[in-house]
């Protein structure tokens, strides 16, 4: 990875962290100036896109948080449906693409196929199955028009989604949603809000974590917060992916398929993050998957 120090990334990390500490509140102090104090490998992607790459001791625990942001006036995204026998890694379906910058998709059952709604066009590849909406989907991603230059994010419940996507050139479900409108909507324990539930330790153990989102500036945000490599990226809970999506400074946030499944590939550097599938702290870890988010 080539490494660019920009005297403009540091002022923006600064400002979005001074936000981000404004609206949230909760941020423990020792953990916000972690993040705010912490060093940012830098590569530029071109056409205003950027890479970054941090590790930083927070919640306790190491982070390993890779980020490509991006104009999105200046690339066209969207999905890309490779199921089955056509299913690869990201940075394989990302090639084949073409594409500049990509991030794993949604979940999947064996086959791999999704096992959420998922539509390109006037083509439904997939409904979300009831496990899943009641523990995890409980919202939506998508593109208004085929260029991709209008990414949606917005709370949909299952039985919602023709009203709510009914317009939109594509949709996938996924979730939980993260951050809304500049604020964080995740508890900061399931167990404690929701004792009820049986989440498993889906929300509120570490696991490697992939995030979609976007900010007041018009830019979208790919990340993969790394996990499963004790002592070099410990992973988070959802809230605490929440948390770092917030001091980033998405206004908009939502949960991707994480543990295995994350991985974050640029064409300028290829795989940023250290997928966890072998166990090893590298990059040649990914999970064949059968779906990407990719920009063009």
């Amino acid at each position: 990875m080539k490494h660019i120090t920009f005297t403009s990334l540091l002022l923006l990390l600064a400002a979005v962290f001074s936000y981000g500490q404004e609206r949230s509140g909760l941020l423990n102090a020792e953990d916000s100036l972690a993040f705010e104090n912490a060093e940012w490998q830098v590569t530029d992607l071109g056409k205003g896109a950027e890479a970054m790459y941090t590790q930083v001791k927070m919640f306790d625990s190491m982070q390993s948080i890779c980020v490509i942001r991006y104009p999105a006036r200046r690339f066209r995204t969207g999905f890309r449906h490779c199921p089955e026998s056509e299913a690869g890694k990201t940075s394989v379906l990302a090639e084949r693409a073409e594409a500049d910058m990509a991030i794993n998709g949604g979940y999947f059952d064996n086959g791999p196929v999704p096992c959420v709604y998922f539509r390109i066009g006037d083509e439904t590849f997939s409904l979300t199955k009831p496990k899943e909406a009641k523990l995890r989907v409980n919202a939506v991603i998508g593109f208004k028009d085929r260029r991709g230059k209008k990414m949606m994010i917005s709370r949909c419940a299952a039985d919602e989604y023709e009203e709510v996507t009914g317009n939109w050139h594509s949709v996938m479900a996924t979730g939980p949603l993260l951050v809304e409108d500049g604020d964080i909507v995740v508890p900061e324990s399931y167990a404690k809000a929701y004792p009820e539930r049986k989440t498993g330790d889906f929300y509120d153990g570490r696991h490697p974590r992939s995030i979609i989102g976007n900010d007041d500036d018009g830019n979208i945000y790919m990340i993969v917060i790394d996990g499963r490599h004790k002592d070099n990226a410990d992973g988070t809970t959802i809230y605490q992916t929440a948390l770092i999506s917030h001091l980033l400074g998405l206004t908009d946030a939502i949960n991707l398929d994480g543990g295995g499944s994350s991985a974050l590939w640029s064409k300028e550097t290829g795989v940023l993050n250290h997928p966890s599938d072998n166990r090893v702290f590298d990059h040649k870890g990914e999970r064949t998957i059968p779906n990407i988010i990719g920009a063009f």
